[in-house]
């Protein structure tokens, strides 16, 4: 593209928020638009980039948010393998797709919502970034979740915060011989007047959201930077950090619509891994804990329940996260004649069925005849 081009360009795609230099004298933006320093996010780069390898060759990145591209291009020029940016506004995606056609990189962009990310659809990434993200989260924990859902090794925030001189001090609260550490956390009332499209919820202190990163899972959260009113935070995620991530995709493959009454009948099902933890087939010991089996639950045409325990299955091996196996599972069915339901589930025995964890059931109904 010619010079003109661009700046023909750079003139539709406005306003701009990241201050990009596209070479040959031109840069994305020359004015602030939300009392913004002009060359933002160079000086948050300044920060973020003491937190990175100097070398990202071999590395995936995951720009969350990513506005109109600033770190995913700077990932790339320090050499990372894959760079995914993403974000949930059109125009920034606009944006960046225009950045990455001047300068030519090997770039990706998808617009996507923070809540969608997902391991099976996107992959891991050994870096994540979620710059200028968390006070945007109206689910904050669950966006915590999805950011650790797609992180392989490390995860790093940069996020407003309460400002330090008007944050109140952690406590401890005392529930009989149990105690709890209490970090603040403020919920933002926003203005009919705010400045940004997209609203800001919760404004966390440090130790608030370091505790949060460390409850998503990330075995080693370090407060790296805490200025004014912003921080950076650096989250390792470490081997069985997260104690309860079991979910299941379940799907019945074969079973019947009608069957006698007392007659045994056999339920084929495919049982996908969709969660982060293996699945152990056969358990931690004799007495079987640990290990993840096939249950069912048998309930009348009107939910009330029958039996809760009404059957498993085992599975014929280990199940890693992103594999499927199939199983049977043969139940005998009611002496009493009338419409049924079965409700499947995988269960980790002795511990917690998956519903417990979040994972969600299938059910099949029948006549008894």
């Amino acid at each position: 593209m010619t010079p003109q081009g661009i700046a023909t360009a750079l003139a539709r795609l406005e306003p701009w928020f990241h201050c990009i230099d596209l070479g040959g004298g031109l840069k994305t933006k020359t004015v602030s638009v939300m009392g913004e320093p002009i060359d933002h996010p160079d000086p948050t780069w300044q920060l973020v980039r003491q937190c990175l390898p100097a070398d990202l060759e071999g590395k995936s990145v995951l720009d969350v948010g990513c506005n109109a591209g600033f770190y995913s291009v700077e990932a790339k020029r320090r050499g990372a393998k894959r760079v995914l940016g993403v974000d949930a506004q059109r125009k920034h995606i606009r944006q960046a797709l225009f950045v990455r056609k001047v300068l030519g990189l090997d770039l990706e962009y998808r617009r996507m919502d923070v809540y969608e990310l997902d391991p099976l659809v996107i992959g891991e990434f050994d870096i994540t970034l979620a710059l200028g993200l968390v006070y945007h989260l109206k689910h904050l924990v669950l966006g915590l979740e999805k950011l650790y859902a797609v992180t392989r090794e490390i995860l790093i925030v940069e996020t407003a915060i309460i400002p330090p001189e008007q944050t109140p001090p952690s406590f401890v609260q005392s529930l009989g011989r149990f105690k709890q550490v209490l970090h603040p956390l403020a919920c933002v009332a926003n203005s009919p007047d705010a400045p940004e499209a997209v609203l800001n919820w919760f404004l966390p202190s440090p130790a608030a959201l370091k505790t949060l990163l460390e409850n998503t899972g990330f075995g080693q959260v370090t407060i790296v930077n805490v200025s004014a009113d912003r921080a950076v935070l650096v989250g390792r995620k470490q081997a069985s950090t997260k104690p309860t991530n079991f979910a299941a995709l379940l799907t019945v493959k074969e079973a019947p619509a009608k069957c006698e009454a007392g007659a045994e009948v056999t339920f084929r099902m495919s049982l996908e891994n969709s969660g982060g933890r293996t699945w152990n087939a056969s358990g931690s010991d004799q007495t079987g804990t640990g290990a993840v089996h096939l249950g069912a639950h048998l309930l009348r045409e009107d939910e009330e329940e029958i039996s809760w325990d009404y059957g498993r299955a085992p599975l014929s091996r280990n199940v890693p996260p992103g594999e499927a196996v199939d199983a049977e599972i043969r139940l005998r069915m009611p002496e009493v004649a009338g419409r049924y339901i079965v409700e499947f589930d995988m269960v980790e025995e002795h511990r917690a069925w998956f519903e417990d964890y979040g994972s969600r059931t299938v059910r099949h109904g029948l006549t008894v005849e």
